[in-house]
């Protein structure tokens, strides 16, 4: 089971030096991908400033939406209920997490021990101090 958090996913859909890695963590870890609620306005919001920053043509950006909406529908969604949210204060007040930083954390630990796939580096030290194991 592997936490795709959106750092991770995103690459999925935008070409970066990671992109492989991410690929490779899907497509092993499929079907049992899990991500949060969240992660669906994350990745729109990084592919739509990827067109305006002109990072992709109106063509491509189109396909990586209409690729990410069909993936979407394969990954198990982590709903943000009171019951996820429930560390978020502890995690804030120990870690320099931004708001959705905590949201995502709280929504793996809630899976239990998935693995914590992530390219954002504070989250990575913060799910490793709770015993998530980070991938890459």
């Amino acid at each position: 089971m592997v936490y795709m958090e959106t750092s991770a996913l995103a690459k999925r859909y935008l070409s970066e030096a990671e992109s492989a890695q991410v690929d490779s963590i899907v497509e092993r870890s499929s079907p049992e991908i899990y991500t949060s609620r969240i992660t669906y306005a994350e990745v729109l919001s990084l592919l739509a400033r990827s067109l305006r920053d002109r990072r992709f043509s109106p063509r491509d950006y189109e396909h990586q939406k209409r690729r990410f909406r069909q993936e979407w529908d394969g990954f198990h969604i982590v709903e943000v209920t009171a019951e996820c949210l429930r560390p978020a204060e502890r995690l804030v007040e120990r870690y320099p997490l931004r708001g959705f930083d905590a949201v995502h954390l709280c929504s793996a630990l809630l899976l239990g021990r998935p693995d914590f796939a992530c390219f954002d580096s504070r989250l990575n030290a913060a799910a490793r101090a709770e015993g998530l194991a980070v991938i890459p």
